[in-house]
């Protein structure tokens, strides 16, 4: 099992893969290895807004975004464009006062500008109306380089899910092959 990573851990991107739980993937191209740095770069600038700077100034977190035309698969629901923003607006100033962490972060440079993220994330806090909230789920992050600066054009969030009592597992702990089964009486 590998361990949860703050901010001051995600320096390396050789250092990042090796704390992967599994190999890393064949499907990575060398000659791309400085935009995946690129990207770890701007996946520890994010955490940092997440863990640091979201509670006090949540609308620092729109540079990270193509707000504009951006897609979401978030936990509670689909968002497709335009109406990123909107959400953006909602959605962060309510869970501003949070703690993240991830693990098992596999960064894929595609090309020079754009690339994608894979990984387990830990989310924290107590949310605007005072309710607290504890999560861990699995992401991806699809990111565009433009006018030199990372965005995310798309995320997805998801939880694992029970197959027989259609129940997710918020927790991200339940084993696959536990759960595939639609009928588990046979």
């Amino acid at each position: 099992m590998s361990a949860w990573l703050q901010e001051s851990q995600l320096v390396n991107i050789d250092d990042v893969h090796a704390a992967l739980c599994s190999p890393v993937s064949k499907h990575h191209d060398p000659t791309l290895k400085h935009v995946e740095q690129e990207l770890l770069d701007h996946l520890r600038d994010f955490l940092d807004f997440v863990n640091v700077v979201c509670v006090n100034d949540p609308d620092a977190g729109k540079k990270y975004y193509d707000l504009t035309d951006s897609t979401d698969f978030d936990l509670m629901g689909q968002l497709h464009r335009p109406g990123f923003e909107k959400h953006y607006d909602h959605i962060t100033p309510y869970l501003a006062d949070a703690n993240v962490a991830f693990k098992d972060v596999e960064i894929f440079a595609v090309t020079p500008d754009f690339g994608y993220i894979t990984y387990i994330q830990h989310f924290k806090g107590t949310s605007s109306d005072k309710t607290p909230f504890d999560f861990t789920f699995r992401a991806t992050s699809v990111l565009r380089k433009i006018d030199g600066h990372w965005k995310y054009i798309h995320e997805h969030f998801s939880f694992p899910v029970n197959m027989a009592n259609k129940q997710a597992d918020t927790t991200s702990g339940q084993s696959l092959s536990d759960n595939v089964e639609f009928n588990k009486s046979k």
